[in-house]
């Protein structure tokens, strides 16, 4: 299977809610593997810790299914950002190595502050596109403005309050009905 979109090669659910879209996001590429789709990339899972404002980061590689912790343990009182960007680099070149042209979907869990700055998943990003292959993708409203500037016009939004309404349909609205022309293939919308 294969997803294609000219115009549009990267959708973007956009959410506020992390909690709600990681957990979306990880039933939804369990969904999709289930079917046989070739899937590469990052999904989050974060680990709340008792006594600690942070949760502990890891993501899983959804070709490999390995997990690389991705935060710094700044103590139980840190307030600021515990991304240890030299462990997401890592992560994300793993990613990278199972990246090719023969994968259906390129997944990231999201373009947040890092990507904002220029870094992060953007490497993955760039690759893919250059691949053809399609791109699903976590916005946090915060990051919007970013994403639409880094993106310019090749994304296709949809609000995962839209996909939470029916979560039995999500992955299906996700991956609708071939459009005409483009036999054998699905679209992501």
């Amino acid at each position: 299977m294969r997803f294609a979109h000219p115009d549009c090669p990267i959708t973007g659910i956009l959410y506020s809610d992390s909690s709600a879209f990681e957990t979306f996001l990880r039933e939804a590429t369990t969904a999709m593997a289930a079917r046989g789709l070739r899937l590469a990339g990052l999904v989050q899972h974060s680990e709340a810790k008792p006594g600690r404002l942070k949760c502990d980061m890891h993501l899983e590689d959804l070709a490999t299914g390995k997990r690389y912790g991705i935060s710094d343990d700044r103590g139980p009182h840190a307030r600021g950002c515990v991304l240890n960007p030299d462990q997401l680099a890592r992560a994300c070149q793993s990613a990278e190595e199972t990246l090719s042209g023969r994968t259906d979907l390129l997944v990231l869990s999201k373009f947040g502050k890092t990507e904002a700055e220029g870094g992060g998943f953007r490497g993955l990003l760039a690759r893919a596109l250059e691949l053809s292959v399609p791109v699903l993708i976590g916005i946090p409203l915060v990051n919007l403005s970013s994403f639409r500037e880094f993106a310019d016009g090749l994304v296709r939004e949809i609000e995962l309050v839209d996909l939470m309404s029916d979560r039995l349909t999500a992955v299906e609205r996700l991956l609708h009905n071939r459009p005409p022309g483009r036999e054998g293939r699905l679209e992501l919308a």
